[in-house]
């Protein structure tokens, strides 16, 4: 295997070939590196539009010239390139939304490819070609990247390890059967920079034997575990795990000078996550929410679908799944009871009533703003899925300002935004391990769940630099 310093020039060197970057090892670095030592111009492929972000950020740092590469998600390259070639791709929907429309977008940019029609293009416009994060491609993304290599140099790199990625029935690359015969694994990047650079070499050097347990399908052994790690039991009903699991929460909160702090809790269940976050709201907790989160575009599109009380009722059932203290109940009852004429809840509402009176009259978005920043003003009230909530008030200032149609297409704008954007996140968050993915924190709190797989846990066990909580059924045991 190549040594860290060598993998930058073998990456812009090669081929055709894979490298194999372990949790926290540099792969951005490398690609970056690779990049800025390249004769020629280079297409860097990745999976999102925050990616994206993160890679050119990279090379920012390392000032690499603009003209020296071009970054873009492999659903956009394909989709560009097989959009300005209809008759040679056959493409049949430029506006894709749907995972059958997009399967089809990658099998009209492999069609594209194989015609030829695009050779002198591609080979004019580019030394290389890099793809990241290749843990993530599906079958048919992977086609596609087969097919490139036939005309560019290309090197991809990723992690078996943490292929975790949510296909939602596509199918994702398999290394042994698709990746490896194709791209020959070439080096592996192996030095853990991310505790290296926090002096925390003893759990770097315990993360790596766990690894190498993980990858041979053996259990984790929690007894061997460094000083900076610790280990609580989750009892055995599990009626008293959300109890447990914000003992910890607030035991953690001590240690507010370590850095901020996630919560790695269901990855199955929302609500679940939901409901630790409601637990925790008044410490400052918050959730992570996935970019297309389901519960905003249906709260969304049944607004979309009412007028009046209806609608004012959907508005308050939304704030109550975002915050503490909306009393929803009593609130609900304050609203029938003005309908009627009488003044039921006058003195704890009334600040209210005029935003509550402007959505029954006009349905508007400013009127709906209104309602939403009062329940947020108020005294009680404590955000804990801030990202949701905030999105559906970007919406609503989105569809005013720009009068769009419905209020589900301002949504999917502002989420399209927030994908190029990326995230900036609370010092205290709640997420799963799918949403931590490619993020790094001081601390991290593991909640065991029986869904989690080898790979839900290497990724869970390196998103931490500094210390690690872990919250098991026992201190040895097998994933799933």
């Amino acid at each position: 295997m190549a040594d860290d310093q060598e993998i930058s020039r073998l990456a812009a060197g090669i081929r055709r070939g894979s490298i194999v970057a372990a949790a926290g090892c540099g792969k951005t670095e490398q690609i970056a590196l690779a990049v800025a030592i390249s004769s020629r111009r280079r297409l860097i492929l990745t999976h999102t539009h925050a990616g994206v972000d993160a890679i050119t950020r990279r090379m920012k740092k390392y000032r690499v010239p603009n003209d020296k590469y071009r970054v873009d998600t492999i659903a956009g390259w394909c989709l560009r390139f097989a959009a300005s070639f209809p008759q040679r791709s056959g493409i049949t929907a430029t506006v894709p939304t749907t995972t059958a429309e997009w399967d089809g977008v990658y099998s009209a940019g492999a069609r594209l490819l194989d015609s030829g029609a695009v050779d002198g293009v591609l080979i004019a416009s580019y030394g290389g070609c890099f793809v990241d994060e290749y843990q993530d491609c599906t079958v048919q993304q992977h086609q596609v990247v087969e097919r490139l290599a036939n005309l560019l140099p290309t090197c991809v790199f990723g992690d078996p390890m943490q292929a975790i990625f949510d296909f939602r029935n596509q199918q994702p690359v398999d290394w042994t059967t698709d990746v490896f015969p194709t791209f020959a694994r070439a080096a592996e990047l192996l030095t853990p920079w991310r505790w290296k650079r926090e002096n925390n070499e003893e759990l770097a050097e315990w993360l790596g034997a766990v690894r190498a347990g993980l990858e041979r399908n053996n259990q984790i052994d929690l007894s061997s575990r460094p000083k900076c790690v610790t280990w609580k039991a989750l009892p055995a009903d599990a009626k008293l795990h959300q109890k447990t699991v914000v003992g910890q929460c607030l035991e953690a909160m001590d240690e507010n000078d370590l850095g901020n702090l996630i919560v790695i809790g269901d990855s199955v269940s929302e609500n679940r996550r939901s409901a630790l976050g409601k637990k925790l709201a008044k410490q400052g907790f918050s959730n992570i929410e996935a970019v297309s989160c389901k519960t905003l575009h249906s709260a969304a599109r049944t607004i979309d679908a009412t007028t009046g009380v209806a609608r004012l009722k959907l508005l308050l059932n939304f704030a109550a799944k975002c915050m503490t203290g909306a009393d929803k109940a009593e609130l609900n009852k304050a609203i029938d009871a003005r309908q009627q004429g009488r003044r039921r809840g006058q003195t704890k509402f009334g600040f209210l009533f005029p935003a509550i009176d402007d959505v029954v009259a006009t349905g508007g978005e400013l009127a709906m703003l209104a309602f939403l920043q009062g329940m947020r003003d108020r005294p009680d009230a404590h955000l804990y899925r801030r990202e949701m909530f905030y999105a559906m008030r970007d919406a609503l200032q989105n569809k005013a300002a720009r009068q769009l149609a419905t209020l589900s297409d301002s949504v999917w704008d502002v989420q399209n935004r927030v994908r190029h954007a990326g995230r900036r996140l609370g010092d205290r968050s709640i997420g799963s391990t799918l949403l931590v993915k490619g993020l790094e924190f001081d601390r991290a709190i593991i909640v065991s769940s029986e869904t989690m797989t080898n790979r839900d846990w290497y990724v869970a066990l390196t998103r931490a630099t500094k210390t690690m909580r872990i919250i098991s059924i026992s201190e040895k045991f097998t994933t799933n």
